[in-house]
């Protein structure tokens, strides 16, 4: 499969990126290194530098995408509450162009990178997928007002799509084929 990882410079999206390669699919990587690093893409991918906002001149009919995963976007809850209009412009209107050059792509399947940051101060433990969404920061809301435009979205237009909405990521990928020692990584020899 041909697949586009938007912020795959970034920490999640270069772990997936690594993972998809590893896996046999094609792997393009789109990013604007804002707060991504070029040296986290990984060599097989190709890597455009660029917007989400600017996605349909990647994501053309021609390009063959089978699907796209989401990662880009911005992510400092307090930040987000100082200058909100980064993260609307960003995590809604990028992501909203981004979805744009999906449809008119004919792309079939996309995950998105959400967060619990959608379900706000939960009431109960542990926090189910039904639980009421109350962001309480702008990143939270941003994260959640494309939630719902995804639903809309594949409702409308038949598209395979799927929100994780995971708590604070922590860890490191060791590729199939190496091992850890003493904290580093080694090739078998």
């Amino acid at each position: 499969m041909k697949l586009l990882v938007t912020g795959g410079a970034g920490y999640v999206g270069s772990v997936v990126s690594r993972m998809l390669l590893d896996a046999g699919h094609e792997v393009v990587v789109l990013d604007d290194l804002r707060t991504g690093h070029a040296v986290a893409v990984p060599p097989e991918a190709t890597f455009v530098r660029g917007s989400i906002h600017d996605a349909a001149q990647v994501i053309t009919p021609e390009a063959g995408f089978d699907g796209v995963l989401h990662f880009a976007g911005l992510i400092a809850a307090g930040e987000s509450m100082a200058k909100p209009e980064l993260y609307w412009d960003d995590n809604v209107i990028g992501s909203l162009a981004l979805l744009d050059a999906v449809r008119a792509a004919g792309v079939r399947r996309f995950v998105f990178s959400s967060t619990a940051a959608v379900y706000g101060n939960p009431t109960e433990l542990p926090i189910r997928e039904t639980a009421v969404k109350h962001p309480t920061s702008t990143y939270g809301a941003t994260k959640l007002a494309f939630d719902l435009a995804l639903t809309s979205e594949a409702f409308a237009h038949e598209l395979a799509a799927v929100s994780l909405r995971y708590f604070n990521v922590a860890g490191a990928y060791l590729r199939p084929g190496c091992r850890s020692v003493s904290g580093t990584t080694r090739r078998p020899t």
